[in-house]
């Protein structure tokens, strides 16, 4: 499914945090949200999966305005992951993901076989099967964030949202998360911090900052060390690995004007 940022406007507070974003992410495309932290990026995010009208334009899946459409229809249209983990409440990692299943069943009905099958795929699939009867207060925040993978890929929507799913974890697991989206098949929109993890998984890249697009398209093609330097405020430069011929950026503090 395709998704259309057609001029979205959000504001909070009284002040507008996103301002005409027009940004088009078609069928089965992995996008990557970046900028520095108070870019927009989350707040982008959730004009797309809350349903919730901007303040001016409109977000349309497959040409429907998301803010017409049913709680229930958009929560298995738009499956979410989000920064942090709940942990307040006394479910268990089974029970956690099994709510993933609730927009696709009728109020206070009984989960059915395939639900449980679909959560036990889950499970396996974000590396988390070994703790289904663990409370997720009581993981870590690496184990947290892999449990609202596999909550997010129970919703079985096909739309993917990601907050910054890469948060606690370590980089083992940052590129397990990364390669299992990647070969989901479905239309993935994900706000990263890591420029070189968007560059190595995502189709496209766009970057926001203060609230406005500044450049969207391939990650080659976008991360320059001249956008980086604009929007980060660091030096970046290019390095390519002799084996394989990747590409990858470090990153430095800009040097005193002057030095």
């Amino acid at each position: 499914m395709s998704v259309l940022f057609d001029g979205v406007s959000v504001a909070r507070g009284g002040r507008t945090v996103l301002h005409g974003i027009e940004l088009e992410v078609g069928a089965g495309r992995i996008v990557g949200l970046l900028g520095p932290n108070g870019s927009g990026k989350s707040t982008l995010l959730r004009a797309l999966f809350t349903g919730q009208r901007p303040l001016d334009g409109r977000v349309l899946i497959d040409g429907a305005d998301v803010s017409q459409l049913a709680p229930r229809t958009l929560a298995r249209t738009v499956s979410v992951m989000l920064q942090d983990a709940p942990s307040e409440f006394d479910l268990t990692v089974r029970e956690t993901v099994l709510v993933g299943r609730s927009p696709h069943r009728p109020p206070f009905s009984r989960d059915t076989p395939e639900d449980q099958r679909i959560v036990d795929e889950a499970l396996r699939t974000a590396d988390v099967h070994d703790l289904g009867d663990r409370l997720v207060r009581s993981l870590s925040g690496g184990q947290r964030q892999r449990v609202m993978l596999a909550r997010a890929l129970a919703q079985s929507g096909e739309i993917l949202v990601l907050d910054e799913p890469t948060n606690h974890l370590d980089i083992a697991h940052q590129l397990d998360l990364m390669r299992v989206v990647s070969g989901l098949g479905t239309t993935v929109i994900a706000a990263l911090h890591d420029l070189n993890i968007a560059a190595a998984f995502c189709d496209d890249v766009a970057v926001l900052d203060a609230g406005r697009l500044v450049a969207f398209g391939a990650p080659d093609t976008v991360l320059t060390p001249e956008l980086v330097d604009e929007v980060f405020h660091v030096t970046a430069r290019i390095a390519i690995e002799v084996d394989t011929g990747a590409r990858a950026m470090t990153f430095h503090p800009r040097q005193p004007v002057g030095d």
